[in-house]
């Protein structure tokens, strides 16, 4: 399978490998990972997101303290001129919470990023399977 090396761009930001993670039926949460990639000369701040498959979806951290692993919602993750930070399991992620149906590996879904710093971007999310996931 190939996947596309860049799924969106804005005025310098691209968003590359970018999917859903796919759970078992009925489930009404789940993750959405990337790469974010700010070629620009400014500094941008991701401060949110949306999905119509999603009652509503925030920006997450896991964190480490004290042997114990957590997972926290954040107001924002800072994008530095010319780096790129990635949304990956373990890390920084978007949770969709209230999914509207079902979400089946390979369906493609829209995501709209919202920043500071920067214009919003729509992306294209396929839904990876959770089982394929693991397998990567």
């Amino acid at each position: 399978m190939v996947l596309l090396a860049v799924t969106a761009c804005s005025d310098g930001l691209t968003v590359s490998d970018a999917y859903i993670r796919g759970l078992p039926p009925g489930q009404t949460v789940t993750a959405a990972f990337m790469t974010l990639n700010n070629g620009s000369n400014q500094e941008c701040r991701l401060v949110g997101a949306a999905s119509p498959i999603a009652s509503s979806a925030e920006i997450h951290a896991h964190t480490h303290h004290n042997g114990t692993m957590s997972m926290r919602p954040v107001e924002g993750v800072a994008l530095p001129a010319g780096e790129a930070v990635s949304f990956e399991p373990g890390g920084y992620h978007l949770m969709l919470f209230g999914l509207q149906n079902s979400l089946s590996d390979g369906e493609e879904y829209k995501v709209t990023l919202f920043f500071e710093g920067c214009p919003e971007v729509v992306v294209t999310m396929p839904v990876r399977s959770v089982l394929r996931e693991e397998e990567s």
